[in-house]
């Protein structure tokens, strides 16, 4: 069973979505949660995304809008959700509700004062506890980067789980400019050493410190621990091996 938008609007954080058009998409089906904060999405996602726009870096005029859930249908999409209030995008025109009918692609809109990070962590979670019971209901569930090559996993399914397990950190940098994946990246590479770490990203030994802190409250793992690390060390490993990174940039692991 897949999560749908539908099955979106039931949860906790998600309470105050408000559908505005589209409610023929609601069973599409979400494979991960995106905020945009460019002017085009195409070379960014993969399909299947629930797409938040702040409106903070985009072209939020009626015509800019269009365009956008143009994308969405062109790239399908699962649904678009809008941060509503008096900084960025005030009100959404009639044409991109009614685009939206048309195009039976799900138009919300949401508070802006909403916490994106709370939101998209719960989708997040949502959408891996439902793949993880479709494993359970079929084959044995992959704990590991591991367990899912040894399974013969598509490249598709390893990439995925990747995304997954890095997806806090990025959607943190994200929304505030951190450089969180970086950081970590940088953290393994140096063999969990703080101090070489913080020398190699030219910042304070404290300013390291606490980044990783931050770093393993998003993960809610302790990265100092043999397994994590080396799992996360995999992860990369993988991402650099297909020039891959969260959200379909390419090349961004250095």
């Amino acid at each position: 069973m897949a999560v749908t938008c539908r099955d979106i609007m039931e949860l906790e954080t998600c309470k105050r979505l408000r559908l505005l058009g589209g409610a023929g998409g609601l069973d599409n089906v979400v494979t991960w949660p995106f905020i945009k904060n460019m002017d085009t999405i195409t070379e960014w996602i993969h399909g299947g995304e629930l797409v938040f726009v702040i409106g903070a870096k985009e072209d939020i005029s009626e015509q800019g809008l269009l365009t956008l859930m143009e994308e969405a249908v062109k790239n399908k999409i699962a649904g678009v959700v809008m941060l509503i209030g008096e900084d960025y995008i005030k009100n959404i025109p009639r044409s991109v509700i009614r685009y939206a009918n048309d195009n039976a692609i799900p138009l919300f809109k949401i508070p802006f004062l909403m916490k994106l990070i709370d939101i998209t962590r719960e989708i997040s979670k949502f959408i891996m506890e439902d793949q993880i019971k479709n494993k359970e209901h079929g084959r044995f569930k992959a704990e590991s980067l591991l367990e899912l090559i040894l399974q013969n996993e598509s490249k598709e399914e390893v990439l995925s789980y990747c995304f997954q397990k890095i997806q806090p950190l990025e959607e943190a940098d994200r929304v505030t400019g951190s450089e969180y994946v970086k950081t970590l990246k940088c953290f393994l590479d140096c063999g969990n050493d703080l101090l070489h770490a913080a020398q190699k990203m030219y910042i304070h030994r404290n300013t390291m410190i606490n980044r990783m802190k931050k770093i393993n409250l998003l993960l809610n793992e302790n990265v100092n621990e043999v397994e994590v690390r080396n799992e996360y060390c995999n992860v990369f490993k993988v991402l650099e091996y297909y020039d891959t990174f969260a959200c379909g940039q390419k090349g961004a692991v250095s």
